[in-house]
């Protein structure tokens, strides 16, 4: 839950922020590129603004919005951030904006801490970090093979020569199996945190299924009951009536379908009780 502050004005918002980042209204007058006396003017409350653009910089400096920092919110957590603090490229902030990604999925995966040591991991698969010393390790390897096969020539030594080429990796291979691991590791903690419906909605089936019996079965004898395939097929359909789509032409060709399904079941049935 984001920290809310008590209310105040900006300039009292402003000698706040600076006592509790411990910076000195020379050490702020420098960061923002304005003189000392600009800084203690605007504190003081004496006449004097701040421009637009020194808002912003101070905004940036103590990681807070410029609502909060000029008092129209208490809460000094930022909301808007510039694509550039954020080291989105345009097109990938253009494909959030549009939707060509799940944003909902990005959000998830972003608060992922494993999924943020991933990315990690990605960089040094991009950039060979550890590629490069497989890819020297299995040169060494190479030459050593070589040697045995061409310098020593013997048996043994043209067996060795097979091992130790056997003993060499696919460059990229642990990287991959290392990125394939923390990813489906991440996606998987991501899952557990949102849960799942099926349990919800299988005791909600139920529910209706435990419903529809009793409805179909009121005054009979429970141990016997007699349900026959067009009450079954028409409570069917009024558990699904109200959902979207269902137009009476759907609802009829539903109809149709079921009750031909449980009418050839309800005969196989028939059939299979008079041969026995």
């Amino acid at each position: 839950m984001a920290q809310e502050y008590l209310p105040a004005p900006s300039n009292v918002r402003l000698a706040d922020l600076m006592k509790e980042h411990n910076i000195s209204q020379p050490e702020l007058a420098k960061e923002i590129g304005c003189s000392k006396s600009t800084i203690s003017r605007f504190i003081s409350g004496a006449k004097g603004t701040l421009t637009h653009e020194q808002v912003l910089k101070i905004a940036r400096l103590f990681n807070v919005s410029t609502d909060f920092l000029l008092g129209e919110t208490n809460i000094p957590d930022r909301k808007n951030y510039d694509i550039a603090e954020l080291g989105l490229s345009v097109e990938a902030a253009k494909n959030l904006y549009t939707g060509r990604v799940n944003t909902e999925v990005v959000n998830l995966l972003l608060e992922n801490a494993r999924f943020a040591e991933l990315t990690y991991r990605i960089a040094q698969y991009f950039d060979d970090t550890f590629a490069s010393g497989i890819a020297a390790q299995n040169a060494m390897l190479t030459t050593l093979s070589t040697l045995l096969r061409t310098k020593v020539k013997t048996p043994e030594a043209v067996k060795a020569a097979k091992d130790i080429s056997l003993r060499r990796k696919p460059v990229h291979q642990g990287d991959l199996d290392d990125i394939e691991m923390y990813f489906m590791a991440a996606v998987k903690e991501i899952k557990k945190g949102i849960g799942s419906h099926y349990a919800e909605q299988e005791a909600m089936s139920k529910k209706v299924a435990e419903k529809m019996f009793t409805e179909l079965t009121k005054g009979q004898d429970v141990q016997h009951p007699t349900i026959t395939a067009e009450q079954l097929t028409d409570a069917m359909l009024e558990s699904v009536s109200g959902m979207e789509g269902a137009t009476p032409e759907a609802l009829e060709q539903l109809r149709n379908g079921l009750l031909g399904i449980l009418q050839s079941a309800a005969e196989q049935e028939n059939v299979h009780e008079t041969d026995e």
